[in-house]
């Protein structure tokens, strides 16, 4: 495999991977306009930027966009994340040029018609109450609200009703012209195709366009500590508790993803066989390390009855507590490392993932990171190491709860 990078007179960064046994061409257009860079008044702008991308150009209408990827067999779609957007399309690899074309044209060229605009708006305040009542997702949005109240991160990704509903077609397109046109745009190719040639097709489509300097870094989340408890009418009471975590660009990233592992991120983890397994509280019990650019949080997620929430934290406190004085095995080190291995080898089989990995590397890092340069770092990683991590991340003091639903009665919830 031949990682390569190149940054062109416009602003935009290359990098491509090539991989001689695929018949495919995925390209993905990176930007960091996540929701992170708005404010209240602009919330869930970037996200509804991303879905008027594919609503027309000067060139092509809605219907000719999918028309023209889909006649080939290929597939377009599109995210926004709270740091970063990216739009991305999957074709044979013939059909590269067609792809890049379509690509480029949507960012180049979007007209934001007024009619569309509407249309969409209807859209995506539908896609706001679908996440309203989706309980995992809610108590989510709670969560992050609630703990990084006042800053960009806590703002909830789709926007809310009142800050899409006041969107005009003046601050859509001011709003994309500046935050999108950055310095930052990232250009992911993975194919069998050799860097020269993708470099001159985007020359070609990109070569007139001058970004703007990059966005200067807003400061740190400073996270808030307590229950966050909101009364709703469901099923379960859907938990999410949160402590602070470690940013992407610490170099203990890959012993907290052996630790995540360990805590709540496999069958065999302490949560899933203490919380699920062995007492049946929950059907779904996890954590992740959520990591962003300058901070980040280790979160446990959980639904369970009403009668049986209180159990269940004082579970999930005995296994963190637990595990935060050091109780972890150098056995069960070496197997959750080989899970994060294995995994990460297993992706590599995906030419999206390997996609988002380039770009993800260039946004965070200005490099690439090889693949068996990873595998190494994962492979280092020594039990003291997990246990001294567990040690200063698992306190218990430390987590924040939220929890949304029919709430039980008596004394508030509390980890």
């Amino acid at each position: 495999m031949t990682v390569a990078r190149t940054v062109l007179d416009s602003g935009v960064t290359i990098v491509t991977e090539k991989v001689p046994h695929l018949r495919s061409a995925t390209i993905g257009l990176w930007s960091e306009a996540g929701s992170r860079a708005e404010s209240p008044r602009d919330n869930g702008i970037a996200h509804f930027i991303e879905h008027m991308l594919f609503k027309g150009t000067s060139r092509r209408k809605a219907l000719d966009i999918s028309r023209e990827i889909e006649a080939v067999g290929g597939m377009m779609n599109a995210c926004t994340e709270r740091e970063y957007v990216f739009f991305f399309a999957k074709v044979l690899a013939r059909d590269f040029p067609l792809a890049v074309d379509i690509l480029s044209d949507i960012y180049l060229n979007s007209v934001f018609d007024p009619d569309e605009l509407e249309r969409e708006r209807g859209v995506v305040l539908q896609e706001i109450l679908m996440v309203e009542d989706n309980p995992e997702d809610f108590v989510d949005d709670l969560f992050h609200e609630s703990y990084w109240s006042g800053h960009p991160l806590g703002l909830p990704v789709q926007g809310t009703s009142t800050s899409v509903g006041a969107f005009t077609r003046d601050r859509v397109t001011a709003w994309f012209g500046d935050r999108f046109r950055r310095r930052g745009l990232i250009v992911s190719v993975v194919g069998n195709m050799e860097h020269g040639r993708i470099v001159d097709t985007f020359e070609r489509q990109m070569g007139a366009l001058r970004l703007g300097d990059r966005r200067p870094p807003d400061a740190p989340p400073a996270p808030a500590r307590g229950a966050f408890l909101k009364e709703r009418p469901s099923e379960q009471v859907h938990v999410c508790l949160g402590a602070p975590g470690i940013p992407r660009t610490n170099n203990r990233r890959y012993a907290a993803r052996v630790l995540n592992t360990i805590l709540g991120g496999s069958m065999c983890s302490r949560l899933f066989q203490e919380v699920r397994e062995k007492r049946g509280l929950a059907y779904a019990i996890g954590s992740s390390m959520v990591l962003y650019s300058d901070s980040g949080i280790v979160k446990i997620s959980a639904g369970t009855s009403r009668d049986k929430v209180r159990e269940l934290l004082a579970v999930v406190g005995d296994v963190v507590e637990e595990m935060r004085r050091g109780a972890i095995g150098d056995e069960e080190v070496a197997m959750a490392r080989a899970l994060v291995r294995g995994s990460m080898i297993l992706g590599l089989e995906s030419a999206e993932y390997r996609m988002s990995r380039l770009a993800m590397n260039e946004l965070l890092f200005g490099r690439i990171e090889e693949h068996d340069e990873s595998l190494r770092q994962v492979a280092a990683v020594t039990a003291d190491e997990v246990r001294e991590l567990a040690g200063s991340l698992l306190r218990r003091d430390a987590f924040s709860l939220a929890a949304a639903g029919d709430l039980p009665g008596g004394a508030p919830l509390a980890f």
